[in-house]
């Protein structure tokens, strides 16, 4: 996938390049990126509608969704993402559940899920008409909750939809399935469930945003499904008692990284250091999106330090490489290069220490690199002495560093 500026689209879809910068700004051009002080945009985006259109104040664009049982690791993502595709949330969580999310993102109100008397008044003191429900159930399953969504179904229409969330059991009786013929023949409702497979170890990470996309896919994406039933493995991240993970596929071990950038804000450093080897920076779509993360983090203010250790023979080749193009023109990544000869000649055991590289996430965790071997391609770990002595090698290496813009001119 390439990458075309605000310029060209300018004149690729005949519009002003400073409208396409502002349908950027406003996310409504899929894809786009900001590189430093330019606009990166996929090259095969198709011109977006024009909002400004007439027609466009006779369409109803306000939707409102009801979000049960919310609690606050799932509403740190899936708030936002609710709010970003234009709906209007009230939420709910149990009593006993101490409740810490922005209330500007919803009007939240506690309810008992076992009692039907709280169930009752939350619907009848909350509108009269909601194009989407969410119901959270990751405990025992209550008594009211099969009454709980037909009466709410009964303030839907025949385009909105239910999502149900469960935590995964064998043998749990499946309430999707049955709703799904008795609502769709009745108001025409969809009800779709995700069902999480979290997993059996305490010394694992929980990806909610991944839980949070899927989600809004079920509500969103299933325009004409309903009963449909997906697991999903809650984008899980289990250590072994070393503090690593094991081994990991390309697609697990990438899966992962995006995880670790996603988290970068501005308080956040990482830190980096890469063997330039022929097989990397590759166009296939893993590496690709890769760098699109990289570039993601940076633009969120996240102090972002690459080292690229490769021998000065190497520097025309590297002059015409994209990915380190596109890293030295945003100002938001300290591009670095060390001679791989002189650090062969004065401390040749520091490049055994480095190995393939590594990504460092604060002092939280590392991404270690193992392309060497066919089935893996490489492995995370999250124990602290590991990932102190690979930031006391990468102070060690930044001391032969040179800015790599420098570098390549």
């Amino acid at each position: 996938m390439g990458f075309l500026t605000a310029k060209q689209f300018s004149e690729k879809w005949g519009i002003s390049e400073r409208r396409i910068i502002k349908l950027c700004k406003e996310d409504r051009i899929v894809g786009a990126l900001k590189n430093g002080m330019v606009w990166l945009i996929p090259e095969e985006t198709l011109k977006p509608s024009d909002k400004r259109r007439k027609i466009s104040q006779y369409i109803q664009t306000q939707k409102n969704i009801a979000v049960i049982n919310i609690n606050n690791k799932i509403a740190e993502d899936l708030l936002p993402s609710l709010k970003k595709e234009g709906y209007n949330i009230v939420a709910t969580y149990e009593k006993t559940e101490k409740l810490e999310v922005n209330t500007k993102e919803a009007n939240i109100f506690e309810i008992d899920i076992e009692n039907k008397s709280s169930l009752k008044n939350f619907l009848n003191n909350n509108g009269k008409y909601f194009n989407g429900l969410i119901y959270i159930e990751l405990e025992n399953e209550p008594k009211n909750k099969e009454w709980f969504i037909k009466e709410f179904a009964k303030k839907m229409d025949c385009e909105s939809s239910i999502v149900l969330v469960n935590k995964f059991k064998e043998n749990r009786k499946d309430l999707s399935k049955k709703l799904a013929v008795e609502l769709n023949n009745d108001i025409g409702v969809r009800i779709n469930s995700l069902d999480l497979k979290f997993p059996e170890s305490k010394n694992a990470i929980i990806d909610y945003k991944e839980i949070s996309n899927d989600i809004i896919k079920l509500l969103t994406g299933f325009k004409n499904t309903t009963g449909t039933i997906i697991q999903s493995d809650v984008g899980c991240i289990e250590f072994l008692k070393n503090g690593r993970t094991k081994n990991l596929s390309k697609g697990e071990f990438y899966k992962i990284l995006n995880y670790y950038f996603n988290k970068l804000n501005k308080e956040s450093n990482m830190w980096a250091a890469s063997m330039m080897l022929e097989d990397e920076w590759t166009e296939e779509p893993l590496e690709m999106n890769f760098r699109i993360v990289n570039l993601e983090a940076a633009n969120r203010g996240a102090n972002i330090e690459r080292i690229f250790i490769f021998s000065k023979s190497k520097i025309k080749e590297f002059k015409e490489n994209k990915t380190l193009k596109i890293y030295m023109q945003n100002s938001n990544i300290n591009t670095l290069f060390v001679d791989y000869d002189e650090v062969l000649k004065k401390e040749p055991e520091l490049l055994k220490e480095v190995g393939n590289g590594w990504d460092g996430f604060n002092q939280e965790a590392i991404a270690v690199d193992i392309p060497d071997d066919e089935k893996s391609r490489g492995y995370i770990s999250s124990n602290e002495e590991e990932v102190k002595k690979a930031y006391e090698i990468f102070k060690r290496l930044k001391k032969y560093s040179k800015d790599l813009r420098e570098i390549l001119k």
